[in-house]
Parts: structure tokens; sequence; C-alpha cells
């Protein structure tokens, strides 16, 4: 099962990416993270993120596709947390959408603990990216 939520923002897609692609900036647009220490947005990095509950967590970068989405996975015991940033667009407007998805042999519990928190929190992450982006942030965050 896979938790999903979606947003319309009225920003080009290359203004919410260059959100995406500051990872020391995710905090100022998503209210969920505390802190990020990420070198970069590019695949392979690997760094950690603070959630604004939780323990800091290790991250890795699994995809980029410039202006169109990226994939960071983090680890639980015998858990692998999966969560998914895609943007498209026709130009001037850009459709959000934020994933999650848990694997392994452990999912089901960890979908159980922390899977509701989650969901819950999706839409106040996305509604501060539109907030950010429609604002012109990503251009100054840049």
């Amino acid at each position: 099962m896979t938790i999903a939520h979606t947003i319309e923002i009225d920003a080009p897609a290359t203004n919410v990416f260059a959100l995406y692609a500051n990872p020391e900036l995710w905090p100022i647009w998503d209210s969920e993270t505390k802190a990020v220490g990420l070198p970069e947005l590019r695949r392979g990095a690997a760094g950690w993120l603070e959630p604004r509950e939780g323990p800091r967590a290790k991250i890795r970068v699994t995809e980029v596709l410039p202006n169109r989405s990226f994939t960071i996975e983090g680890q639980l015991p015998l858990c692998r947390m999966t969560f998914g940033h895609e943007l498209t667009g026709n130009g001037q407007r850009t459709s959000a959408t934020h994933w999650v998805a848990f694997s392994g042999p452990l999912a089901f519990l960890f979908r159980r603990l922390i899977g509701a928190g989650i969901d819950r929190t999706l839409p106040n992450t996305l509604a501060g990216l539109k907030r950010v982006s429609e604002e012109g942030g990503a251009v100054n965050a840049g």
C-alpha cells in the first residue's frame, strides 16, 4: 500500500523543483522536517533527515529526474521507506504528488506504526510547498 497526496500549484515545475534541489531549505516548506544534512540532490547522495518528531534518519537519494521527480529511501529495522516526489505540469501550473511506500519483512508493522501519521501530515507538507512555490521562494532560494 502506498500513501499518496497531490496538490495543484500555480507555478512552473522548474520553480517547484528548485525547492527540492536545495535540501538544506526543505524545512522552509516542509513543516514536518526539522533539519536535513544532504550535500545535494543527486542520485546516490547520502545524508540524514531529522523529522519534527522522531529520531534523525539516514537517507539516500535513489532517483532524480530534474524538474520531474526524485525519490529518497530510508532504512528501518527490516523495512525500507521510500519517499517519492513527482511533478507534472503544463507550463505555469504544476501538479505535485508526494508518496510513501514501505517494503520488507516488517513493512506491515511500520506502515501501521507511522503510516497514519505520514498520511495525516503529507497534505500540510504539500500546502507548504505550494505556498513557497507560488510566492517565488524557489527562485529566491536558488
